[in-house]
């Protein structure tokens, strides 16, 4: 058989395909090697071509191999695509890779559920878990790619007995500041800051400045979200979050343009819960062996680090909450997806229950999440590095991934001339920024440069167009629309910002895969008649975008080594 590719998948490109080759006939050159889930044909630049995906990745690579041994069409090229299927469809998209086996036999072992799921892509891992108490056994299995997890969801569930879905959360058991105990008891968020660290916190406080230090914010919160949060009580000069792993809170340094700014953003913002916290709750009543258990309320979509306090103070206002529960989860976070998190919620009588159901379901509390502490900076001490004395290298962070350094380069040629500029990868892959090194001719000009572009939001001419279709493997004309080559940064609002003059949105959903530099969009309008109006104006367009804010400061010298 043919290698596959590095990341094993189903997918498999077609190229050099006649004109007037359409998904029926591509199907069914390939049905003889095994069970086709898709067949899609597309014309671009004058070239038509297609991708095709199987179920199974043996039957791609035996599809692969009967081409490359003479089956194959005359002027067709057929291998493996350079990635795996990506999610069009709103019934089959999943959200992570990590999906849950119920109803496995005693004695199932790590390498049997790891080998019976390779078939549908690359398994990063696999364990299986034993309840002693109820006698039940389940596992585990961490796909690469979410189309391997859906392609395995949708032929294995119901086989033997198994249950198979995708599981509530996408990260790996360990560790972490601020987390619970250990593996038996899965994780659920400790408070990282007692009421006595809150004081001693408010003792040490510095002087007053201009620079503030943040504590407890929510794990996997990036410098963008906390500039933005800052910003509107002045101006964020500098900003840096301080992460110790992606189960922890994070802290962060933040400067503003003067003191004033500073104490404004204080008294606002010390003590309460960050923006993102709020999540949609979904609420109903739980169901228990199939029946309805009409005084208990199950809830999902809580933030991780909602405080059980927290959670009954919001119900109480729907009557006595007689018992709650926020359910553990045997995942930890990583930076990418942290967790959500379920809770069960005893209401004293089915009514209350009822009325508690109605009113909470859908909503966003404000009051769920830890509350931040924003204290002044304490002042440095001797031996503390010192700033950069000025120089004409500056370094750069903000730059969204996948964005092209010739538009940053852009920006500073404006004051003199750019001689060097280099993009650092940035040690996370799934954070939306990168940083740069700029080197400019002359100090004179990196000074100009950095006082002008420090804490400035970037206008993008340039942005690469967005392309715009309908959802779904056919791409059948409705009101669903796929849309990618958006930027990595782009959030929600200006989606809907773009989308505006379409009128009702039903439903919009942002996808980023792991280590993409891109963001692709699932959205739903209000009839199949203006989803096609839009597809046809906003294909090949910019979206509303704002750009990214720069952090500019002058780089430091490495001391030589000794």
């Amino acid at each position: 058989l043919p290698s596959g590719p590095k990341v094993r998948h189903t997918n498999i490109f077609v190229g050099g395909l006649p004109e007037g080759m359409d998904d029926a006939r591509l199907r069914e050159a390939f049905s003889p090697y095994g069970v086709v889930n898709s067949a899609s044909v597309r014309t671009k630049g004058g070239q038509t071509y297609g991708f095709v995906e199987f179920t199974l990745v043996e039957e791609a690579e035996r599809a692969v191999a009967a081409m490359e041994s003479g089956a194959c069409p005359p002027g067709w090229v057929v291998k493996f695509a350079n990635w795996d299927t990506g999610i069009t469809d709103w019934n089959e998209a999943v959200p992570h890779s990590n999906v849950y086996v119920g109803g496995l036999p005693n004695g199932f072992a790590d390498l049997q559920l790891k080998q019976a799921c390779s078939s549908y892509g690359t398994v990063e891992s696999a364990f299986v878990k034993s309840d002693s108490e109820t006698g039940r056994t389940y596992g585990f299995v961490k796909f690469t790619t979410n189309a391997a997890a859906r392609r395995a969801i949708a032929d294995l569930h119901g086989k033997n007995d198994w249950v198979v879905k995708v599981a509530n959360n996408d990260s790996y058991p360990a560790g972490g500041k601020g987390f619970g105990k250990g593996w038996a008891d899965g994780w659920v968020w400790q408070p990282p800051t007692s009421k006595l660290e809150r004081d001693e916190c408010q003792r040490n406080e510095g002087p007053p400045s201009d620079n503030l230090y943040v504590k407890d914010l929510p794990p996997g919160i990036s410098e963008q979200e906390v500039t933005n949060t800052f910003a509107r009580y002045g101006q964020v000069m500098e900003c840096r979050v301080l992460r110790w792993d992606c189960a922890s809170s994070c802290a962060a340094l933040v400067r503003m343009a003067s003191m004033e700014q500073a104490t404004l953003a204080k008294a606002n913002l010390d003590n309460t819960i960050h923006e993102s916290c709020g999540k949609p709750l979904t609420v109903a009543p739980q169901q228990k062996n199939g029946m309805e258990v009409d005084d208990h309320c199950y809830i999902k979509g809580l933030h991780c680090t909602t405080m059980p306090e927290q959670l009954e103070a919001v119900f109480s206002r729907y009557g006595i909450v007689k018992w709650s529960k926020i359910l553990p989860t045997p995942f930890r976070p990583n930076s990418s997806n942290v967790p959500d998190y379920a809770a069960l919620v005893q209401m004293e009588s089915a009514d209350q229950a009822r009325a508690a159901i109605a009113a909470l379901n859908g909503t966003i509390p404000t009051e769920l999440g830890t509350p931040m502490i924003v204290r002044f900076a304490e002042a440095k001490t001797a031996g503390q590095r010192a700033d950069a004395t000025p120089n004409n290298n500056l370094y750069v962070k903000g730059w969204p991934m996948g964005f092209p350094d010739f538009l940053l380069q852009h920006e500073f040629q404006a004051f003199g001339n750019v001689v060097r500029l280099r993009l650092l990868d940035n040690p996370d892959p799934d954070q939306p920024t990168c940083a740069a090194l700029v080197q400019m001719s002359r100090v004179e000009e990196a000074t100009m440069a950095m006082k002008a572009l420090h804490g400035k939001t970037i206008s993008v001419n340039r942005l690469p167009p967005m392309r715009v279709k309908y959802a779904g493997r056919e791409q059948a004309p409705g009101e669903n629309l796929y849309v990618t080559a958006l930027p990595r940064t782009i959030t929600e609002d200006q989606v809907r910002q773009t989308f505006a003059k379409y009128g009702e949105i039903k439903r919009l959903k942002l996808l980023t895969q792991h280590a993409r530099p891109e963001t692709h969009v699932l959205i739903q309008l209000a009839s199949p008649q203006i989803a096609a109006q839009a597809l046809r104006e906003l294909d090949g367009s910019a979206p509303a975008f704002r750009g990214p804010t720069l952090s500019v400061q002058y780089a430091m010298k490495r001391e030589p080594q000794r």
